[in-house]
């Protein structure tokens, strides 16, 4: 329930409702509810990066049997409706069809007793992480949260419960999965779609299913059984991981922190997408697919606003989105390590972070940076520059509000809004009621396409109405409003989930990254040695990197490794350990010129006659190849791209040919 500060007519009647601007008064309180929305999803667009593009694989080939398809529906419906997720819906916001949709994903390690108060009491959900799917840019961005970061808990609505580590609501609620989704939504400020949780069975038991997932270890990690941590045993380098070893690699922190661990969950987010792509297809799914269902069956449950059901058409609308992501467009986030400060509290570590760090992680993950699109296509001419467009002043964008929702003085009240920050605002008539044609869930800018600049003036209005705000050119009805009002540029029709505040940004910048200078120092005298040592394995051409990374060493453990990733090919990777001793990247070497990471470079670029291919995410250079005839060469960036960009392309750049 919220009150009206202002009279005027909505869809309820009353005084003063032609849209007038007024001053702040004490009007009556309105009691409403949302209209329900319509039984449709956008829940394709979450599912592809956790394994439900399978699903969507299922829709196409489900015709070619009644009982597959039979056992397909029943399958979903299990998954989607799923009683202990129950109360987690009334927290969700509907999003409606095409637009950005935000998911929770929650994983936990054990079931609590199921009869129990809290059936999840005793388990922990190690693994908070957002992603939020955006098929108007063809985005996908993850946004995780260390375990042991201390925030406030919510288990009933805007009361704080207490202060504990953010993954504490999960086990401590009375309803954990609710109490989890509560906590992350006052975090961030966000409003979530969906809410996905996973059992670490199911993680353990796709990735078997596939046979495997291709990952990168950028390390060699080790702790023997019985240590009173868990048991890890993996050597550096681009591997084939079981569902055993991967689970050990993203929950391993032992050496490091809950900051790199969530780094790994994010890799393997990205490992996982790239091998269900590539190793599902339409002929081999009818065999493979009933059992990666029935994993999906028995640990995963879904809530969406509505509870309403998945449909098998809705997960084939979606499937397109997976298979077109553009190269770069998986963009991983998280609040950067060095804005969490370690303290402890009641005798525990924890991690502590400013609410304008959070506030900073958020905006990275609802803009994330993508390569542009001229510099993904290698051969093609990249476009000039953009001629910049300046902003025209709020003074001279002129609007007229209309209320599309059931709150009375809606329009009244966001005209006075508009007008209190600048905006010329527009009304009508005395004798024309301030309502649009239709009632609607998200608001829409309409502008005047044949007036100058009013397409650029909607385009700047729209950010204050909600990220699920839409900009068109005005329809008949629509201009009819408009000219009653004096013709203004644009016209606003607010709808029912505009929460009556417009939103001001906060001038928040992203930081540039490729501005950061090369760090780096001469190498060969380290790495030359080394790999010397292990040519007589490979027997393939080799290069040396003549520049490090500034203050870099090779591991002590495993520093140069040959073996064989796959079949009859060769790799050798350089390992080397930064000087805080956490940070690990490498040089890696394979015959291997078919390997799936190196797949769908962001972009490309020529220096010295040799071409080199540029994996990104959100900015950050996370990988430089150099691909010749016989092999590839690649340079890895440390889990959380602590490497500048320019001191990746410069140790790129640097690889020579070992000379005997």
């Amino acid at each position: 329930m919220r009150t009206t500060l202002k009279r005027g007519i909505g869809r309820a009647g009353g005084h003063n409702g032609n849209g007038h601007s007024a001053l702040p008064l004490f009007g009556p309180i309105v009691r409403y509810r949302q209209p329900e929305p319509p039984r449709r999803s956008v829940i394709g667009l979450i599912m592809r990066s956790f394994g439900w593009l399978v699903l969507a694989v299922v829709v196409v080939s489900a015709g070619i049997g009644g009982g597959f398809y039979l056992y397909t529906h029943e399958t979903l419906a299990s998954v989607v409706n799923t009683p202990g997720l129950t109360k987690s819906r009334t927290h969700l916001a509907y999003v409606p069809p095409g637009q950005p949709a935000v998911a929770l994903i929650a994983g936990y390690d054990v079931r609590g007793a199921p009869g129990g108060v809290n059936p999840y009491a005793g388990s922990n959900s190690d693994t908070l992480m957002l992603l939020r799917a955006n098929p108007q840019n063809n985005t996908l961005s993850l946004l995780s949260f260390p375990r042991d970061l201390w925030v406030n808990i919510y288990c009933h609505g805007d009361t704080v419960d207490t202060q504990n580590r953010i993954n504490s609501a999960w086990g401590n609620c009375s309803d954990g999965p609710a109490g989890t989704l509560d906590t992350v939504e006052k975090l961030t400020g966000l409003k979530i779609n969906y809410f996905i949780t996973l059992d670490f069975h199911a993680f353990k038991q796709l990735v078997n299913q596939l046979h495997g997932v291709y990952m990168n270890v950028d390390r060699r990690y080790y702790n023997p059984l019985h240590t009173g941590y868990s048991a890890i045993n993996l050597q550096p380098g681009y591997q084939k991981l079981s569902g055993g070893a991967a689970l050990s690699y993203v929950r391993y922190r032992h050496t490091d922190s809950d900051v790199y661990r969530t780094g790994r969950q994010q890799l393997f987010v990205e490992a996982l997408k790239s091998r269900l792509r590539t190793s599902l297809s339409l002929t081999n799914f009818l065999y493979k697919g009933p059992a990666i269902i029935g994993v999906l069956k028995h640990n995963i449950a879904v809530a969406s606003a509505s509870g309403q059901k998945v449909g098998l058409g809705t997960l084939k609308s979606y499937l397109g989105l997976l298979y077109d992501l553009p190269p770069g467009h998986l963009i991983r986030n998280q609040i950067p390590i060095g804005d969490l400060q370690n303290t402890v509290i009641g005798g525990a570590d924890v991690l502590q972070a400013s609410p304008g760090a959070v506030s900073g992680a958020v905006q990275h993950f609802l803009h994330p940076v993508v390569p542009p699109a001229a510099a993904g296509n290698a051969g093609h001419k990249k476009a000039g520059p953009k001629k910049k467009v300046h902003k025209l002043p709020k003074s001279e964008i002129s609007v007229l509000v209309l209320n599309a929702g059931n709150i009375a003085g809606e329009a009244a009240n966001t005209t006075y809004l508009l007008t209190t920050h600048g905006y010329t605002t527009k009304t009508l008539p005395s004798s024309y009621v301030a309502n649009a044609p239709k009632a609607q869930s998200d608001s829409t800018v309409y502008f005047d396409p044949v007036q100058p600049n009013a397409e650029q003036a909607a385009q700047q209005l729209r950010p204050l109405f909600g990220e699920h705000t839409s900009v068109k050119p005005m329809t008949q009805e629509i201009a009819q409003y408009a000219q009653r009002a004096g013709n203004p540029l644009t016209v606003v029709a607010v709808g029912t989930s505009f929460g009556g505040k417009l939103v001001i940004p906060h001038h928040f910048k992203l930081p540039s990254q490729p501005q950061q200078p090369a760090h780096v120092s001469d190498g060969a005298g380290i790495t030359a040695p080394a790999l010397r040592h292990v040519y007589d394995e490979v027997h393939f051409p080799l290069m040396v990197p003549h520049k490090i990374a500034a203050g870099a060493t090779l591991s002590t453990s495993e520093g140069v490794r040959g073996f064989k990733p796959v079949g009859h090919q060769h790799e050798v990777v350089l390992t080397f350990v930064q000087p805080d001793g956490i940070q690990y990247w490498q040089v890696e070497e394979t015959t291997w010129n078919s390997a799936p990471i190196l797949q769908s470079p962001s972009y490309t670029f020529v220096h010295r006659g040799r071409k080199f291919l540029v994996y990104t995410t959100g900015g950050a250079v996370q990988m430089v190849a150099l691909r010749t005839p016989r092999a590839t060469y690649w340079v890895s960036n440390t889990i959380l791209n602590e490497l500048s960009n320019k001191t990746m392309l410069a140790i790129a750049e640097s690889l020579q040919p070992l000379r005997g």
